[in-house]
């Protein structure tokens, strides 16, 4: 009897997957006197990779005539674990994403956007329009994000299962490129100037207003500014639906729209994070599913 190949073995989540895993690690390792926590950050990544081989090896060892359930249970598990990756590969970027530019680069960012406007849209945006229906819109704008990335691929997982795991991949490949890039430019974002990080993290206006700054208050991150995942991630989900269900993608158009406007107004991130979080959104769907097919032809 042949042994199973690697490329059986592994889904192309996997494949993914373990490809942002090993790059992560081989970062850290030429980067090394750089690298904040790399004690934590270095075992952290090698068990994430040694847990993908290990359901994968698990799950093809496993008979599936045998162990119905069981096997099942892997397939779902092994469909969806990037889901319990996401904030923690997001997070650890802190750790390593000032390996090749010490400094944040935001100043950089700054004077792209005042060459652009004459004034960082980023401050003055949320000074100037502060009414707290203008404040509660662009907060609830930003806040759909979040109802937008379970809602849709929830819908797909019950009533489209291919379609589902078209966008899974999808996102999964998007958010896999922007901590990529955000591993190599290190920028903060609007809170880089500290008048508006203090704006982030102060209750005002109405409940949504008061959601993102919670959110904010309890979220110590810095970094992964450039491109705007958001914006970007939105930009695939509204791909993904206008694909598969267009009605909806006609209203994540418009959520779109508002929400990359609403990451700089919020005082978030620079506008051109916002601009390139769109384009970043585009280029990924499509390079996405380049990437599946081929991986799916080769698998």
């Amino acid at each position: 009897m042949t042994k199973p190949s690697a490329a059986k073995l592994f889904s192309a989540i996997d494949i993914i997957t373990l490809v942002y895993s090993a790059w992560v690690l081989l970062y850290m390792s030429l980067g090394i006197s750089r690298v904040r926590d790399a004690e934590v950050q270095i075992p952290i990544y090698l068990s994430i990779v040694a847990a993908i081989l290990l359901l994968a090896w698990w799950h093809k060892k496993l008979d599936a005539l045998r162990y119905p359930r069981l096997h099942a249970a892997l397939k779902l598990v092994r469909s969806l674990y990037p889901v319990l990756l996401f904030g923690h590969f997001f997070t650890s970027g802190y750790s390593f994403n000032r390996i090749i530019f010490a400094d944040w680069l935001d100043p950089f960012f700054m004077n792209i956007d005042h060459s652009i406007w004459g004034y960082l849209p980023s401050l003055e945006w949320g000074l100037r329009y502060n009414h707290w229906i203008i404040s509660e819109l662009f907060h609830f704008a930003y806040f759909c994000y979040y109802p937008m990335i379970v809602g849709l691929p929830l819908y797909l997982y019950l009533k489209n299962p291919k379609g589902f795991a078209e966008l899974f991949f999808n996102l999964c490949f998007s958010f896999y490129l922007c901590y990529f890039i955000f591993s190599l430019i290190p920028v903060i974002g609007g809170r880089y100037i500290p008048e508006a990080m203090e704006l982030t993290q102060v209750y005002r206006a109405g409940p949504f207003t008061h959601i993102m700054v919670f959110i904010y208050r309890h979220s110590h991150h810095l970094g992964g500014a450039f491109p705007s995942s958001h914006v970007a991630i939105a930009i695939v989900l509204t791909i993904g639906a206008l694909r598969h269900v267009r009605r909806l993608g006609y209203l994540f158009v418009v959520i779109s729209f508002f929400l990359a406007l609403a990451t700089v107004y919020c005082h978030y991130h620079w506008f051109i994070d916002a601009v390139f979080g769109v384009f970043t959104g585009i280029g990924a769907y499509y390079l996405a599913n380049f990437t599946n097919r081929k991986l799916q032809g080769a698998l």
